[in-house]
């Protein structure tokens, strides 16, 4: 694991054309985010979670496959920290990214908040803490539920792995799935910062949000620590194997 500024990549096109793609990223999936979300009069959200975790894993998926050969399609800051701590982008791009996808979030939220009736917006996908869960008990759900995602996009993103873009892509929403199933009822299911901080921004709700940066991105980095260290295979590893077992013709 090795970091790297990334000084020398300010002056090129593709980490700005990169940059903007998280930005547009962003953008359209807090959209799909918070209209999922939404409560149209009747409660403050009309879907269940499994409907809410279809919809967004779904929109993760169709975005990290439209932007993924431009920006690795991260649309997650918690994401972007754990490929910055297993030296996969630099620290620049990452901060950069990071930016841009929190600032897509805003636009998003506003551009669905913009074209909802008043009536409809309820709790515009805030994410809040469920009945009875403490901020304790939400801030460890969220940093587990984090580790899953980024140990899994980093190992599905492995380059000794040959799974083809949509299989990456789907895995991914997949994952998103999952996790909103689960952590909805807990803790309306951030495991991404840019995600939370949209909506409360525009409805200037932050009621426990430290919890939605704290625990995805210490998640984050232990996903990274774990993944590089422990279960990343170097890839000189399996070079050696190949190259220790050769046909011997003698004594086949």
């Amino acid at each position: 694991m090795g970091f790297s500024i990334g000084v020398e990549e300010l002056k090129t096109k593709n980490l700005w054309i990169a940059v903007l793609a998280e930005f547009h990223g962003c953008m359209l999936f807090l959209i799909c985010v918070v209209s999922v979300a939404l409560g149209w009069g009747s409660s403050d959200v009309s879907a269940n979670n499994v409907e809410i975790g279809i919809g967004i894993g779904l929109a993760i998926a169709s975005l990290a496959q439209a932007f993924g050969h431009v920006s690795g399609g991260h649309l997650n800051p918690a994401v972007t920290l754990g490929t910055v701590i297993a030296g996969r982008i630099s620290v620049l791009r990452g901060l950069l990214y990071v930016i841009g996808q929190v600032l897509g979030g805003v636009a998003g939220s506003g551009i669905i908040y913009a074209c909802t009736p008043e009536s409809a917006r309820g709790g515009f996908g805030v994410t809040s803490l469920g009945k009875d869960v403490t901020p304790g008990q939400g801030f460890a759900l969220e940093l587990l539920f984090t580790f899953f995602l980024v140990f899994f996009v980093l190992s599905i993103t492995d380059d000794k792995k040959n799974t083809e873009p949509y299989g990456t892509t789907l895995g991914i929403g997949v994952m998103i799935l999952v996790a909103h199933v689960c952590l909805i009822p807990f803790t309306g299911c951030g495991i991404n910062p840019a995600r939370a901080f949209g909506p409360s921004v525009i409805m200037g709700k932050f009621d426990n949000h430290w919890i939605y940066w704290i625990g995805p991105f210490l998640g984050a980095i232990l996903a990274a620590i774990e993944y590089v260290f422990v279960f990343g295979v170097p890839k000189e590893t399996t070079e050696s194997k190949e190259e220790t077992i050769p046909l011997n013709e003698e004594t086949a």
